[in-house]
């Protein structure tokens, strides 16, 4: 269960469109938790940019909404096109506007992602699968003060390219159990080292899907942001 919407372009591609935003978090003296406007630019692209690519999509271009003011613009737009070098898609063309009538008293921010895929190119699981969760959830301040718990946007781009891994999703504000009992459609209870139902904010962590012999690969990769995720099975 992912939060992209896909829609027919052609005969042979079909769009993936993901989407994020926030609210009273930025440089607003109101705003709830206080950051860079480039910091809330980059984690809201990071948000939609893991969704499109777990759903098979390459990026297209990106829609800004920027609901603080014109002046907020450049280091949203600064926060943005970071994650779009990381992910080594710094051609990719922005667009958006933003809210210069009126002036509210906290900061506003949305974003948009258009992405492109093949037909059919959609991810299954066969219920074979061994399950991790990478990186931690981490919500709200926690994600400024324990960034070094938050999966890098690199790790995921390279587990989405193993043949071994079957399927990714990132995890949000649901929580990691709530998360994988929607993808799986299963209701196992869960065990992991984690806190399961804890808000994951802007995708600090995600869950993967994949061959149960390639788990010392896959955790070699992952290092310390692999924490193993056991479906236990009723009695």
């Amino acid at each position: 269960m992912s939060n992209v919407v896909v829609v027919p372009l052609t005969v042979e591609q079909e769009l993936v469109i993901a989407s994020d935003n926030s609210g009273a978090i930025g440089e607003k003296p109101d705003d709830a938790v206080r950051t860079s406007n480039s910091v809330v630019g980059r984690f809201a692209c990071r948000v939609a940019a893991m969704e499109c690519l777990a759903a098979g999509g390459d990026i297209q271009t990106v829609v800004i909404h920027n609901f603080t003011s014109d002046e907020a613009w450049p280091a949203y737009k600064y926060g943005v096109a970071a994650v779009l070098n990381e992910l080594g898609s710094e051609r990719i063309p922005m667009t958006g506007s933003s809210e210069s009538n009126f002036a509210g008293l906290q900061s506003g921010f949305g974003l948009t992602i258009i992405g492109t895929r093949p037909i059919g190119k959609t991810s299954r699981l066969s219920g074979r699968e061994a399950f991790a969760v990478i990186g931690k959830p981490l919500v709200g301040k926690e994600v400024l003060e324990q960034y070094d718990d938050v999966a890098p946007l690199w790790l995921f781009q390279h587990l989405c390219r193993l043949e071994s891994v079957k399927a990714v999703l990132p995890v949000g504000s649901k929580g990691i159990a709530e998360k994988w009992r929607g993808w799986t459609h299963r209701s196992n209870k869960l065990e992991c080292v984690l806190n399961l139902e804890k808000s994951a904010g802007p995708a600090t962590c995600f869950l993967i899907a994949f061959d149960k012999d390639d788990e010392p690969n896959i955790s070699s990769i992952a290092g310390r942001y692999f924490h193993r995720l056991l479906a236990v099975e009723s009695e």
